[in-house]
């Protein structure tokens, strides 16, 4: 029976990975819960019925010598975390992003190099079933070769932005810290590595002085396609949406639904238009319907379960991470390079900054 410990005892922890290593009950034993805030730690351990809480990390893995330590603390703390764990000779798996700098990035992949122990990076959207599914499209050539895609991703304003105490608030460019890295990774998966960044980050709530920006705008310029992404924190509802294109047609994800529907609308004639469309609204129907019987029958995982299921078994089968701490640095890398452009704008004349930069 292999042993975890989970770092943090926040709301990740709760609703996505304790629950996902607790359903591997048969090979996987949660031993313990450690974070700084110690009644967090209980409570959360009594809750789940974990049977051991702390506040010090050394003592933790000195004490439980765990296999696997799932890191789910704010981003600052990432690398000391991981590095220790590491030298504890456990697996580690981290929460997105890897670090919050490219120097602890580096000093995470130096200590892995000197440990039995592998990294894991939590990119948990290229777990999605829709994702799996578009770049099988992908690669069968159903769209052709990809030129371009887009990506509209809508937290709700509730989450942190009315919160002035959220880490989000506080990240290297504000909000865009927490979530942007899935906009970044999701890039990168499909484009490949980004070698431009254009960003614009916009003040749009002067209600929220301690949130840096609510709107981002991003051009990410990959070899041979490029990704334009729009994050926005204003809105009270929640939407995560992507387009690919290519050579010969289109495809439309909604990350929320696990709807995809192949686009192609070459003949635009009305009949066109209409046979273009009735064909959309099938493959909309289709995937409705196949997933509403995924969910009531249970055949659905979600991707936390994904993630952490995969994890473990490349770990103990002696497997190379599916996202390595190197995958995590070239994240890190990108949202480093849009956050230098992302300047408070009460240290500028006007509400808006943007910029490219060439790498």
């Amino acid at each position: 029976m292999y042993r975890v410990a989970i770092v943090g005892a926040g709301f990740i922890t709760a609703k996505r990975h304790l629950p996902a290593w607790l359903r591997l009950r048969r090979d996987v034993r949660v031993a313990a819960l450690c974070d700084l805030d110690r009644d967090r730690a209980e409570a959360v351990s009594r809750q789940f019925g974990v049977p051991a809480a702390y506040d010090d990390l050394r003592r933790m893995l000195e004490t439980e010598r765990p296999d696997f330590v799932d890191v789910c603390t704010p981003p600052s703390a990432h690398a000391d975390i991981a590095v220790a764990a590491l030298k504890a000779d456990a697996h580690v798996l981290i929460e997105k992003p890897l670090a919050e700098k490219v120097e602890e990035c580096e000093r995470v992949i130096y200590a892995e190099r000197e440990a039995v122990g592998r990294v894991e990076v939590a990119h948990t959207e290229l777990f999605h079933p829709c994702v799996i599914e578009a770049r099988k499209r992908l690669e069968r050539g159903d769209i052709g070769e990809l030129t371009g895609m887009r990506i509209f991703y809508s937290t709700p304003v509730t989450l942190w932005t009315t919160d002035p105490a959220h880490f989000a608030n506080r990240l290297p460019g504000g909000s865009i810290g927490e979530t942007g890295p899935h906009v970044v990774y999701l890039s990168q998966a499909f484009i490949g590595p980004i070698r431009d960044v254009w960003v614009q980050g916009r003040k749009i709530l002067p209600e929220y002085p301690w949130s840096p920006f609510e709107d981002y705008r991003l051009e990410l310029m990959g070899e041979r396609a490029a990704c334009s992404a729009v994050l926005t924190y204003t809105s009270k509802h929640s939407a995560f949406l992507l387009e690919l294109w290519g050579t010969e047609g289109m495809m439309k994800i909604d990350m929320q639904s696990k709807v995809i529907v192949n686009y192609d609308r070459v003949n635009q004639s009305p009949w066109g238009i209409g046979i273009s469309a009735v064909r959309e609204a099938a493959q909309i129907a289709s995937s409705t319907f196949a997933n509403g019987f995924g969910y009531i029958t249970g055949r659905f995982r979600n991707i936390h379960d994904r993630l952490i299921s995969e994890f473990f078994e490349r770990s103990v089968n002696g497997l190379s991470p599916s996202v390595t701490a190197e995958d995590g640095l070239e994240t890190v890398r990108v949202m480093s390079l849009i956050s230098e452009r992302l300047q408070p704008p009460m240290e500028r004349t006007d509400s808006v900054t943007s910029g490219k930069f060439l790498h």
